[in-house]
């Protein structure tokens, strides 16, 4: 197992399309672990988070054989949890309202309001209004899932002038989506 540890994703990737096995647990133990902890500051439910990682792993072994598509694996294992995060934010939204007994237009109500099509939306118009090296910051964080040390190597910048980039914008993320409650807040925060 030692010479997987030492593979990058992209060869891992390969692997576990050809049915290598211990190129899957080689992601799995690279990922799982973080993917959790990451998940764990925005979604605190451990017994859902377990059963939400458990099956973003057993779908991405069932779907090994074309995972020729994936450019990112860890980007797609992020996304792949933001998804199901959203999922249950949603579904748990509907449930309530459901056990409130309220009518079934206010159902169809929320749940359009929580679409990712509105939320992408929103999260450009709030992308826009950051400055040019707040806004790569910020994407370089959430979509790449970048450490403010290794955002600051790439861009050139200080960990510090990283931290302030990140604090304005995320103090703009939480002004946009004021009216949107705390599951919004969750799934943009997530990443996308």
């Amino acid at each position: 197992m030692t010479e997987y540890i030492a593979l990058q994703d992209e060869a891992l990737v390969i692997l576990l399309a050809n049915n290598d096995n211990k190129a899957f647990e080689t992601l799995y133990q690279r990922y799982a672990a973080d993917l959790y902890h990451h998940a764990y500051n925005k979604f605190p439910v451990p017994h859902l988070l377990e059963d939400m990682l458990q099956d973003i792993f057993i779908a991405l072994y069932k779907n090994r054989h074309t995972l020729g598509e994936i450019k990112n694996i860890k980007a797609y294992l992020y996304g792949a949890l933001r998804n199901r995060i959203f999922n249950e934010i949603r579904n748990s939204l509907l449930h309530q309202q459901h056990h409130q007994h309220l009518p079934t237009d206010k159902i169809t109500e929320t749940a359009n309001t929580y679409d990712v099509k509105l939320l992408e939306q929103q999260l450009e118009r709030a992308l826009d209004k950051l400055t040019e090296r707040s806004r790569q910051v910020f994407l370089l964080s959430r979509r790449e899932h970048l450490s403010h040390k290794e955002i600051a190597e790439r861009l050139g910048i200080s960990v510090k002038a990283v931290e302030k980039h990140m604090g304005k914008s995320l103090q703009v993320m939480r002004s946009e989506f004021k009216d949107y409650g705390l599951a919004l807040a969750l799934i943009v925060v997530m990443s996308r």
